[in-house]
């Protein structure tokens, strides 16, 4: 007699085939869905250890954490002297030079760690003059880290000009997920406090930092051949899309690093929930930037940018729907998630979500320039943001406190994103493609996903 055939298995099992084949593909539109994939995981773990610090420390408490948190991050990202983007740009150019890029590369991040540490633990006294004692000297000893997070970046930019985006998701997640983690132990046994929770931030990510750099080095072997060569090679292009890669990082943390100053902890502790959360909205375009600057570099300057546009107007519709559907909930959320000491956030925190999309379309954008050769530019534009933006935070927070850094951080994203498709008309010398999605990007999407379900 036959047997009964079980529907539900018939009907997995393609999809199960379907899920397989998606994340072993190696095309740019499947590493950079996964690379979402990865990143709303990751969102997710962050608002989970924001809620916890939040909810555990209050406004000041969060406001103390976050000063001492953040100073390790922000001088390693602006100590990098474009090493990310020159070994993508250069690897990708010469594979067979790649022990020799990447060995040198590890030398200059070390030297430029070195650097931006030794400036930490002699600046911060005088910066964080306004807080304790104890969160000066916590914050000092955090510069140790700082040459550990600037060997970060070249080896994610490794992984990437390799492919390698399935172990660089891997550590982007295991990373959060180990700060969580350490986040309830501390919450278990009643010890949590703006210094531990800054362990806790801080310290899960060495390891990974290290295994990943002894892992490479094995991988390639440590070549000094012709370092001085590779030292101009990757500095010619380095300090070229350096100042943008430094204004970028400026910009990203500037408010943060004015409002330091300018506000007490617990304005601070708002004003960090508010940012934090605002950023959820940067997956869509961080995503897509991670796997689009290697995938365009070496294409002709037409493909670059019907590339770049595309990916752009996708990309920017979903931030800018996600981030209606979040100014619509957030009165009811926020204070739910984050107590009701919070609230006074969710002005700020609704313009912040839209200078999010905008600023995250805007340098989807400058992916264009970086692939085509081009970093000075985008360079020159971030400068120009970040000039604006200083005077406009140190004039509109003591007049209007919070919502004055927001006013002046949404200004700023708009005026980069205007210089920037003023560049592509007149730099690039093409026409400027059209900025709104339209049905063939949609044809094109729609395609694309139905095209993994075929195989």
């Amino acid at each position: 007699m036959q047997q009964p055939v079980n529907l539900k298995i018939v009907r997995i099992k393609p999809l199960f085939g379907f899920i397989k084949a998606f994340f072993s593909s190696k095309s740019h539109i499947s590493a950079s869905i996964r690379t979402m994939f990865f990143s709303v995981l990751i969102l997710v773990i962050n608002m989970l250890t924001g809620i916890l610090t939040a909810r555990f420390l209050g406004p000041s408490g969060r406001g103390e954490q976050a000063a001492m948190v953040l100073w390790s991050q922000f001088l390693a990202f602006s100590f990098t002297f474009g090493l990310p983007s020159a070994i993508i740009y250069n690897v990708k150019k010469n594979m067979k030079d790649s022990a020799k890029l990447y060995s040198t590369a590890v030398l200059m991040g070390l030297s430029a760690g070195m650097l931006a540490m030794s400036l930490g633990i002699l600046v911060l006294p005088y910066w964080l003059r306004t807080y304790s004692d104890n969160v000066v000297l916590f914050s000092q000893w955090s510069m140790v880290l700082v040459p550990l997070i600037v060997l970060s970046q070249i080896n994610n930019a490794m992984m990437q000009v390799r492919g390698e985006y399935k172990l660089f998701n891997r550590l982007r997640f295991l990373i959060p997920l180990s700060t969580l983690i350490g986040l309830g132990l501390l919450i278990l046994t009643r010890t949590m406090t703006p210094y531990t929770s800054a362990v806790a931030y801080l310290a899960p990510a060495v390891p990974f930092y290290i295994w990943t750099t002894v892992r490479l080095l094995k991988q390639y072997e440590f070549v000094i051949k012709d370092a001085f060569q590779s030292f101009k090679t990757l500095i010619r292009y380095g300090i070229g899309s350096y100042g943008n890669d430094l204004m970028g990082n400026v910009s990203y943390y500037i408010d943060q690093i004015v409002i330091i100053g300018l506000l007490n902890p617990s304005e601070l502790g708002l004003y960090a929930v508010a940012v934090s959360l605002s950023r959820v909205v940067n997956i869509f375009s961080t995503s897509i930037i991670v796997v689009l600057f290697p995938k365009a570099s070496g294409l002709p300057k037409d493909k670059v940018v019907e590339m770049t546009f595309r990916v752009y107007r996708i990309s920017t519709c979903f931030a800018l729907l996600c981030s209606l559907m979040i100014m619509l909930v957030a009165p009811f959320v926020m204070p739910l998630l984050y107590g009701p000491d919070f609230k006074e956030a969710i002005s700020v925190f609704r313009m912040l979500l839209l200078e999010v999309s905008i600023s995250g379309g805007t340098m989807v954008l400058a992916q264009a320039f970086m692939a085509l050769g081009k970093p000075k530019i985008v360079t020159i534009l971030q400068g120009i943001g970040l000039l604006i933006v200083i005077p406009l935070l140190t004039v509109l927070i003591p007049k209007f406190g919070l919502l004055g850094a927001g006013m002046a951080i949404l200004s700023s994203g708009l005026l980069r994103f205007v210089f920037i498709l003023l560049n592509v008309k007149y730099t690039l010398k093409t026409k400027l493609p059209k900025l709104l999605i339209n049905k063939d990007d949609v044809r094109w999407l729609l395609s694309a996903i139905s095209a993994y379900k075929a195989k």
